[in-house]
C-alpha cells in the first residue's frame, strides 16, 4: 500500500499545467511532469532586442550601399540572440530537470542530484543575467525579474564530477519541492551485480555458477575410498 503513495502524488502533480508545443517537442522529460514553469523577459529587453534589429534595417531603408548584405548578416545574429533570451523553461520530471534558455540549458538527472535548495543570489556575482558562470565554476541560467531568487543543485555528471547549477525562478521554493519529490520517488538502489570474467557466463570454469561462488561439488573435498581411513 505505501508503495502506491509516490505514484498518486505524482499523477496527481501532472495535471493542470498544460505544455506548450515546444516543451511537448523538446522538453518530454521521463515519466511525469512534477513542475513546469515559463519566464519570459521583460519588456526592456525585447526593448533592446527590438532596437538592434532596428538599428539593421535601417540602412536598407536609407538605401545605403551594402546595406542589404548588412541586413542578411545582421539580422539572424539578432533574431537568434532574441530567441535565446526571449524566455527561460524549467521541468522537472520523474526523471530529470530540464533547462533551457532559449535553445540551451542543461538536461540533470533526477538520480545524480545530490541537493537542490531554494535560495537567493546576486547578479553582481555573476556578471549579469542570462546564462553566467561566477569565479567558482558555478553556472547560472536567469532571467531579468526573478528577483534574486534561485535553486542552487548540486549534482554529478556522467564522469562523476560534481556540478553546481543555479536556477533562476521566481517560484524557487515550488521548484526546490518538485525536485525533492522527485528524489523521494527513485527507486531503491539494489545489490551491486556480479561481475563475470570477460566474455560472460560462457567463461566460468566448468561446474562454476554464474554467481561467482563455487559448486557444492567442487567446495569439499573428494570422500575418501574404502570407507573409514583411521588405523
Amino acid at each position: 500500500m505505501e508503495d502506491s503513495e509516490p505514484s498518486r502524488a505524482l499523477a496527481k502533480s501532472d495535471a493542470g499545467n498544460t505544455p506548450d508545443a515546444y516543451e511537448r517537442e523538446y522538453m518530454k522529460g521521463e515519466g511525469l511532469v512534477l513542475h513546469r514553469a515559463k519566464q519570459r523577459a521583460p519588456w526592456f529587453l525585447h526593448a533592446i532586442f527590438g532596437a538592434a534589429a532596428l538599428s539593421v534595417l535601417l540602412p536598407v531603408f536609407a538605401g545605403q550601399s551594402g546595406a542589404l548584405l548588412g541586413a542578411a548578416i545582421g539580422l539572424p545574429i539578432v533574431a537568434l540572440a532574441w530567441m535565446l533570451f526571449a524566455v527561460l523553461r524549467v521541468t522537472v520530471s520523474e526523471g530529470n530537470v530540464n533547462v533551457q534558455y532559449g535553445l540551451i540549458g542543461p538536461t540533470i538527472p533526477v538520480a545524480a542530484i545530490e541537493s537542490a535548495k531554494a535560495t537567493r543570489y546576486h547578479w553582481t556575482k555573476f556578471g549579469g543575467w542570462g546564462i553566467r558562470r561566477n569565479l567558482h565554476g558555478e553556472w547560472i541560467y536567469s532571467m531579468p525579474g526573478d528577483k534574486g531568487r534561485a535553486v542552487r543543485v548540486v549534482w554529478r555528471n556522467a564522469k562523476g564530477r560534481k556540478k553546481v547549477t543555479f536556477i533562476g525562478s521566481s517560484e524557487h521554493e515550488a521548484l526546490a519541492e518538485a525536485i525533492a519529490t522527485a528524489r523521494k520517488a527513485l527507486p531503491a538502489a539494489g545489490p551491486d551485480p556480479v561481475a563475470l570474467p570477460t566474455g560472460g557466463p560462457s567463461a566460468l570454469p566448468e561446474g562454476q555458477p554464474a554467481d561467482g561462488s563455487a559448486s557444492e561439488s567442487r567446495s569439499q573435498p573428494d570422500a575418501p575410498l574404502g570407507g573409514n581411513t583411521d588405523t
